[in-house]
């Protein structure tokens, strides 16, 4: 099987020479040791970082060119460089190249040829995208991806949502041979994006007690947010020599600005107050005070210190710090108040300006503003609108400046940070608070009139005044 492939080294995968032995480190830090290596080893490594070529054409080119070259060595090695994820694999019909397979180490496994009589379909956690000049498949479920640079290859995948044998996929693809079929399932197994299936279409994962009741965007998420072999994943100090695309206080709206008042001090038991946090989904019998709508404000989400940029260390960024905690200092929420019910304050829509202490205002009531304070109440399944809801915005820019493959993952956890301390805030003044699990973006961008890609709704949190007391 390997005759069909041209191997390379993967990018980001080097040598490295300890004094003792070669070294062969892959971008994750993980490493294949090579003890007294050969001339001919060497020269099989060098052609890998090079141009590359097939197997045979690589371990003939190495023997031609060095009268002590092991073949069986040289072998064993490029099974150890395969195995360990290191090697890449791409599909040629001539000269032309194919699809080329990315493996993701360490979970990449290499496995057998496959069975020429099987039915193979497409996995429903498997997707395609652009990827610069050529199609990129991927699936939650591997340690691979798949470049695609023929058409017919992407016309593969699309049959594949339907059972489809080896002899199939040729037989309907003019000028590509069972060989070069067999071939590209192999490829597209080590990606797991197609898996055998039975007579009735089903693949293992259908019948997989784990993954029955997972979505593909879920496991999608969970899977490409989480420590992956990618070369930068985390801090991107790339961009650390260039001021982030969005300021850590958000400039102000051409909105009135409304002054919040001084806030008293206040004393509660810490941990009376954790053992009494409840979610309460109706209102109290009086409305919330503008009062305590400042004081929740202040201990939520005011900015504490602002620290600027530090001139000549990039690493050393404008950031703030909040009540909240906040990844890298970057706080990249803001809060937007619908105002239902509040005494002293007009309804409306406001956002909280956290370095000054006010609310600016952004719209009188709209539909849009009566839409989300309807879905809120029906989402909690409470009966009575809340006096306010405050809608959580994310700045998508800032974390993205700062984190690859991790920023909206860090922004969600940081949406549940300051859930749990509106709650905890909230019980200590004696309010009403409760937090939801879905809003809507596209509702929330009418009603501010922002670009979505820009910022938007991540987080509702609905706030009353003082419950009845619960039983």
């Amino acid at each position: 099987m390997w005759s069909d492939y041209r191997l390379h080294l993967r990018q980001h995968v080097e040598t490295r020479d300890d004094g003792q032995d070669r070294l062969i480190v892959n971008a994750d830090g993980s490493a294949i040791r090579c003890h007294a290596i050969q001339p001919d080893q060497d020269a099989l490594l060098a052609a890998l970082a090079d141009g590359g070529g097939t197997r045979d054409g690589l371990i003939a080119q190495i023997v031609a060119g060095n009268r002590d070259a092991d073949e069986a060595r040289l072998l064993r090695l490029l099974e150890r460089l395969a195995a360990r994820g290191f090697l890449t694999f791409t599909l040629t019909a001539g000269a032309a190249s194919l699809a080329c397979l990315e493996p993701a180490a360490p979970g990449f496994e290499l496995l057998p040829p496959e069975d020429s009589s099987a039915a193979f379909r497409l996995s429903r956690f498997a997707w395609l995208r652009r990827a610069g000049d050529s199609a990129l498949l991927e699936c939650s479920l591997g340690h691979a991806s798949l470049s695609l640079f023929d058409s017919r290859m992407t016309a593969w995948i699309g049959m594949l949502a339907l059972p489809q044998t080896i002899d199939s996929l040729s037989a309907a693809t003019p000028g590509m041979t069972q060989q070069t079929a067999a071939s590209f399932i192999w490829l597209l197994r080590h990606v797991r994006a197609v898996f055998p299936c039975d007579a009735d279409g089903s693949i293992a994962e259908d019948s997989n007690p784990a993954l029955q009741l997972q979505d593909f965007h879920d496991r999608l998420f969970h899977t490409r947010s989480r420590t992956h072999d990618t070369p930068v994943f985390g801090a991107r100090p790339r961009f650390f020599d260039t001021p982030p695309r969005s300021p850590v206080i958000k400039p102000a709206g051409v909105g009135q600005r409304i002054v919040l008042g001084p806030v008293q001090p206040r004393h509660a038991d810490f941990f009376e107050v954790l053992e009494s946090r409840r979610s309460v989904r109706e209102n109290g019998e009086q409305a919330l005070e503008i009062d305590q709508l400042s004081a929740f404000l202040w201990h939520v989400a005011r900015i504490q210190s602002h620290i600027p940029a530090t001139p000549g260390r990039p690493q050393e960024y404008e950031r703030t710090l909040r009540p909240c905690a906040g990844g890298g200092g970057m706080h990249e929420l803001e809060l937007y108040l619908i105002v239902h019910r509040c005494q002293g304050l007009t309804p409306a829509m406001y956002r909280y300006a956290p370095l000054d202490h006010e609310l600016e205002f952004v719209s009188s009531p709209t539909q849009s503003q009566v839409t989300l304070l309807g879905h809120a109440r029906i989402a909690s399944g409470r009966q009575d609108t809340p006096d306010i809801l405050i809608v959580l915005a994310s700045r998508f820019n800032r974390m993205a400046w700062k984190y690859q493959g991790m920023a909206y993952a860090a922004t969600l956890k940081h949406v549940g940070v300051m859930y749990q301390q509106m709650y905890l805030v909230a019980t200590a003044l004696g309010l009403a608070p409760c937090a939801l699990g879905a809003g809507s973006p596209d509702t929330f961008a009418r009603a501010t009139g922002l670009d979505a890609f820009e910022e938007s709704s991540v987080g509702e949190f609905m706030l009353s005044g003082q419950p009845r007391k619960l039983s």
